[in-house]
Formats: structure tokens, C-alpha cells, sequence
């Protein structure tokens, strides 16, 4: 569970990195656009003033210009569909960024859940398992039972042993 939290993290930190690099990439295109932009403007001031003038002269040039300006524009409307797809990228990445967020809040929720019921069956689990008692300088498995109120035989049986013979520092699992 933990591994697969991990991975939607790093997935969603991917997301981020190419939301970012999406987001540069949409600032070096719309650059690019108004700098298409002024060049336009400025091919237009040029044909305005080579008309004014000895059109004789320039119709060439004009003709040149006018393909470059047609050639400038399909450019443009190229960088306009390239930001349009950008923008939808980028609108799509959000939306995958709120829906790991709300997966990652899921599986928090179920991390915590299964912290309790593991804190549950550990209480559980301890108390099937008894008391471990150290034996003490005077005890014997007779006063060790009557103070636990069970039996020697159950003490002796849960422990294995044979005898009665119990020593100072002895772990004895009591029932």
C-alpha cells in the first residue's frame, strides 16, 4: 500500500514537472507570436510606403513581401492551434492533478484505518498471549500460581516444564 502511495506521488510530481514544462513552452510560443505579430506590422508598413513610391520599381519586392507575409501568417495560425493544444494539456494535467489528490487523500484515509485495526488486533494479540512473569529470589510455582490464581500444573504445562524446579530471573508465561 505504502509503495503504491509512493508511486501515485511521484507520478503526480511527474505531472507537475510537465505541467511547468508545458507552461514554458506556452510562454516561448506566444513570444513567438508577437514577434510574428510585428514583423506582420512591419512588412505591412513596407508595402504601404513601396506603393506610395516608384511602384514601377517594386512590384518584385511587393509580390516578395507579400509571399513572406502569406507564409508569416500560416506560422501564426500554426503557433495559434500549438497554444490552443497547449492550453487543453494543461487544462487536462490539472484535472489529473486534483483527481491523484483526491486518490492520495483516499489512501490516507485507509492507511489510518488499517493503523487502528492493526492497533486493535495487536491489543488483542497481547492479551491471548498472557503475562510473562520473572521469577523472584523466594518464589516458588505454589505461590506464583495463588497470586495469578491459576494452577501449577497449567503454569507448568504453558511453560514446558517437567519439574518445579524454577530459578531467580526466570521468564514463566503465566495463563
Amino acid at each position: 500500500m505504502e509503495l503504491s502511495l509512493h508511486k501515485v506521488r511521484t507520478e503526480v510530481e511527474d505531472i507537475k514537472h510537465d505541467l511547468n514544462t508545458y507552461e514554458i513552452e506556452h510562454h516561448v510560443i506566444e513570444g513567438k507570436l508577437i514577434d510574428q505579430e510585428q514583423t506582420i506590422a512591419s512588412l505591412r508598413q513596407q508595402i504601404a510606403e513601396l506603393k506610395s513610391g516608384k511602384l514601377d520599381s517594386f512590384v518584385q519586392e511587393l509580390q516578395n513581401l507579400e509571399k513572406k507575409l502569406h507564409q508569416i501568417s500560416k506560422k501564426q495560425d500554426k503557433i495559434v492551434t500549438d497554444i490552443r493544444q497547449l492550453s487543453t494539456h494543461a487544462n487536462d494535467t490539472t484535472t489529473a492533478l486534483a483527481q491523484y489528490k483526491d486518490k492520495i487523500a483516499q489512501f490516507e484515509k485507509a492507511i489510518q484505518g488499517q493503523n487502528l485495526q492493526l492497533n486493535e488486533i495487536k491489543k488483542i494479540a497481547d492479551a491471548e498471549n498472557g503475562k510473562v512473569y520473572t521469577v523472584k529470589s523466594g518464589d516458588s510455582l505454589e505461590k506464583i500460581a495463588r497470586d495469578h490464581h491459576t494452577t501449577v500444573d497449567a503454569i507448568k504445562r504453558l511453560n514446558g516444564m517437567s519439574s518445579d524446579l524454577i530459578v531467580v530471573d526466570q521468564k514463566l508465561q503465566l495463563p
